[in-house]
């Protein structure tokens, strides 16, 4: 994992988005949120769709944030990723796009 995090470190979006990965099936949240901001920011759709699961259902932060969860899967539906634009239309389908 050394050299993966070295990567990431190194602003590898691909590599951010793993220590996402990793961290978040270790239940380590705060962890797994920190890897996949860093990818959402470099622009890699995947990231952004994994930030906005942890922000929609509060984990690896204080509490559930569903306006910048909505945010987050806004940007990935618009860069192409699906299963991101299906969480969208759900959370404003059930009236969760502002407020969780």
């Amino acid at each position: 994992m050394a050299l993966l995090e070295q990567a990431a470190g190194q602003g590898h979006a691909y590599a951010m988005y793993a220590m996402g990965i990793i961290h978040g099936v270790r239940g380590e949240y705060e962890q797994a949120v920190k890897w996949h901001t860093k990818g959402a920011e470099a622009g890699l759709p995947r990231a952004m769709f994994n930030l906005g699961t942890l922000l929609e259902e509060g984990e690896g932060v204080a509490a559930p944030d569903c306006p910048a969860a909505a945010g987050w899967y806004r940007r990935a539906a618009d860069a192409g990723d699906t299963a991101a634009a299906v969480n969208l239309c759900s959370m404003y389908t059930v009236g969760r796009g502002g407020v969780c």
